[in-house]
C-alpha cells in the first residue's frame, strides 16, 4: 500500500503496526538539535537536512545543527552551527563527540545518517531522541535488492552474510567488506530501536523499518528542495535529463542502452564512480553525439535543466528510498519515466504524472520515452497533474508539519518513559 501526500503523515500506524500516529499527544517542542555527518549540499540527503533546517527556522523553532564537516555557512542569523570535527570518533567519549552542541539544551535531537547508538543513549538522557531513515540502513549491502524489481523484504541478521554471497545482493565485488558492511547495519538497527522515534520519508522505508522490528515509527512527506523554473519550447525539441549519482544502483547505464532506441538528446547530470564506464558505453554503442555530460551541477543551474527537459528519466536499479529529483521534477512541471520500485510509487502516479516501467529493463523504458517524446500535449498535461501532485502532497508546510508532530510524539513517548507527566 502507498502511503502518498497528506496521507502519508496520518495513516502509517493503520498501514505498518507499530507506525506513530503523528497527532500524538505532546507540547510542541521550541528547539532541535540536528545531526548530521556534514553540512554541506554535496548530495541529497544533505540537501535535504539544509532544507529542512531552514524550514523548521522558518516555522518558528530554535534550530542548531552539530556536523562532522562544516563547509560552508558556518553561522547564519537564523541556525546555530556546531562543528565536531570527533562526531564519527568512536574512541573519543560522548561528551567530547557532541562539543559545544551539549550546552545548546534542544527540545528533541534528531539524528540524520548518524547511526552512533552510544550517542543516542548520552543524548537520549537530556531530550527525546529522533532518527531519520533516509535509506535502508539495517541492510548490510545498503541496497536492499537482489536484482532490479526483487526487493529484499528480509530483516538483518547472519542470514544476510550467506545471501549476500550466494544470491549475489552484496553488489560489491570485495567479500572482505562484509564483516564491516555487516556491523554498521546493526548499529543503524540498533540506533532506530534505541531511538523515541524513527522517521521514514517514503513507504519503502517504513517497511524496511517494519520489517526489522522497529516498533515506533512514522512517515514525513519530504519537499523540494530548489526553486522551481519554468521551461519553454518542449514542443520543438526532444531532451530527456537524468539527475543523480552515477553509480550502478541509480540505472544512469539503464539510461544509456535505452538511448540506441530513442531518438532524443540525453543529458546526464551527476557525478560518480561509473562515470568514466558511462562514457565508454555511449562511444561503443555509437551514442556519444546523443549524450552530454554536466556533472555536478549547483541547485540553480540543476533547476533550469529539469525545467528544460522534454521528460525526466529516473530508472534506479534498486528499490529507489523516494526519488527526490521525482517531485523536483514534477514541481517544475515536466513528466518523469520512472523504474516501479522502491518510494517512486509514493509520488508518480502512471498514467497521470508520468510513465512507471519495470527496473532494469532497457527497451521498456525507451518504450516510454518514444511515447511521451512524441506527444508534447501530454507531456504538459502531466507536467501539471504533476505540479499539483506536488503542491498537494508534498509541500514545505506539510513537511514542517508533520516533522513538529513527529517530534511531540517523540517528546511524549520520551516523557512516559522518564517518569513525568505528558
Amino acid at each position: 500500500m502507498s502511503i502518498i501526500g497528506r496521507r502519508m503523515v496520518t495513516a502509517s500506524r493503520r498501514a505498518r503496526p507499530g507506525s506513530q500516529a503523528l497527532d500524538s499527544p505532546g507540547r510542541t517542542p521550541g528547539s532541535v538539535l540536528l545531526v548530521t555527518p556534514s553540512w554541506t549540499r554535496d548530495g541529497g540527503v544533505e540537501a535535504h537536512v539544509k532544507a529542512s533546517a531552514a524550514a523548521l527556522a522558518q516555522s518558528g523553532l530554535r534550530v542548531s545543527v552539530l556536523a562532522g564537516r562544516v563547509a560552508q555557512d558556518r553561522q547564519t542569523e537564523a541556525l546555530s552551527i556546531f562543528h565536531a570535527p570527533s562526531l564519527f570518533d568512536a574512541d573519543a567519549a560522548p561528551h567530547e563527540r557532541i562539543g559545544e552542541a551539549a550546552r545548546s539544551e534542544p527540545e528533541v535531537v534528531h539524528f540524520h545518517q548518524v547511526y552512533a547508538p552510544e550517542l543516542i543513549d548520552f543524548l537520549r538522557e537530556r531530550a527525546p531522541v529522533v532518527v531519520s531513515a533516509h535509506s535502508y540502513g539495517a541492510c548490510p549491502s545498503g541496497v536492499y535488492y537482489f536484482r532490479p524489481g526483487r526487493e529484499c523484504t528480509r530483516a538483518h541478521g547472519l542470514g544476510c552474510i550467506p545471501r549476500m554471497l550466494a544470491r549475489g545482493c552484496m553488489h560489491a565485488r570485495d567479500p572482505r567488506e562484509l564483516p564491516g558492511k555487516y556491523v554498521r547495519a546493526g548499529r543503524a538497527l540498533e540506533a532506530f530501536r534505541r531511538a523515541d522515534l524513527a522517521v521514514a520519508y517514503s513507504s519503502a522505508v517504513d517497511r524496511h523499518l517494519e520489517a526489522n522490528g522497529v516498533r515506533r515509527r512514522a512517515i514525513v512527506p519530504l519537499f523540494t528542495t530548489m526553486a522551481p523554473l519554468t521551461g519553454a519550447g518542449h514542443s520543438d525539441r526532444r531532451r530527456v535529463v537524468f539527475a543523480g549519482r552515477v553509480v550502478q544502483p541509480k540505472g544512469a547505464e539503464v539510461l544509456i542502452r535505452a538511448a540506441v532506441e530513442v531518438d532524443a538528446e540525453f543529458v546526464i547530470c551527476g557525478e560518480g564512480r561509473q562515470l568514466p564506464a558511462l562514457r565508454a558505453l555511449a562511444r561503443r554503442l555509437g551514442i556519444e553525439q546523443q549524450v552530454s555530460f554536466r556533472g555536478w551541477l549547483p541547485a540553480s543551474e540543476l533547476a533550469r535543466e529539469l525545467a528544460d527537459a522534454s521528460v525526466v528519466a529516473s530508472p534506479p536499479r534498486w528499490p529507489e528510498p523516494f526519488g527526490l529529483v521525482g517531485i523536483e521534477a514534477l514541481s517544475a512541471g515536466r513528466p518523469v519515466v520512472a523504474s516501479d520500485t522502491g518510494g517512486v510509487s509514493d509520488w508518480l502516479q502512471d498514467g497521470v504524472s508520468g510513465l512507471l516501467v519495470p527496473p532494469g529493463e532497457a527497451r521498456a523504458l525507451a518504450r516510454a520515452l518514444n511515447e511521451l517524446l512524441s506527444d508534447p500535449e501530454r507531456q504538459r498535461a502531466m507536467g501539471a497533474a504533476g505540479r499539483d501532485t506536488v503542491a498537494e502532497r508534498f509541500s514545505r508546510e506539510q513537511h514542517v508539519q508533520a516533522l513538529v508532530a513527529a517530534y511531540g510524539a517523540a517528546r511524549s513517548t520520551w516523557r512516559l518513559e522518564h517518569g513525568a507527566p505528558v
